[in-house]
């Protein structure tokens, strides 16, 4: 690999981060807060809406894929710069996380999640509105999967391996077969979540 094609690749790299966090530098901040902790709550509400109290190991993993998504997202600059840049928030708003876990019924996780869809077609592109709502979705998606499942133990998870495997807003699965890893609740969590994203 040449110097020059390394350069380039470096620029272009620096330039997606820069231009992203430029956007969010738009919003005030009260507005960024908003934006910045819905994914996070989002992936709480779709790993809580069980009500069985023999699944707290299954909590636990959902909450170590809500992690671990989020990390995976954040070195996502190339594919998707504008939904990193908020996952990287998020990373770093981490002394918050407790306090939006106190924030994760349904009724206000929707209502914020509505409010910050409007403030993104407000404030940035139409591409980087379904950024964010891609994220989301993989998000409620790689959370709702989890159930039952080992989250990556081997840390194998690269960024073109997930999103390869969790699929994009457009392509994911319809969810009119509830897979044997996602739970009935979860597939009805997910189906509100779309709608929402969608509309």
């Amino acid at each position: 690999m040449s110097f020059s094609f390394c350069y380039a690749l470096a620029f272009e790299y620096a330039r997606g981060i820069n231009n992203a966090m430029a956007c969010l530098s738009d919003f005030t901040s009260e507005e960024r807060s908003l934006l910045v902790s819905v994914p996070y709550r989002v992936g709480m509400w779709v790993s809580d809406v069980e009500e069985d109290e023999d699944i707290g190991m299954d909590n636990k993993r959902e909450r170590q894929a809500l992690e671990l998504a989020i990390s995976r997202m954040a070195k996502a600059h190339r594919k998707m710069p504008f939904a990193a840049a908020v996952m990287n928030d998020i990373q770093n708003a981490k002394s918050h996380w407790q306090s939006w876990r106190m924030q994760t019924d349904e009724a206000s996780v929707m209502s914020d999640l509505q409010q910050a869809l409007v403030l993104c077609r407000d404030k940035v592109s139409a591409s980087e509105v379904k950024q964010y709502k891609q994220a989301v979705w993989q998000i409620g998606m790689i959370v709702a999967q989890a159930y039952g499942e080992q989250v990556d133990p081997d840390n194998e998870m690269h960024v073109d391996r997930f999103f390869a495997w969790i699929g994009s807003f457009i392509s994911a699965p319809k969810l009119k077969k509830t897979p044997e890893n996602m739970s009935q609740a979860e597939k009805t969590a997910l189906k509100k979540l779309h709608a929402v994203l969608k509309g």
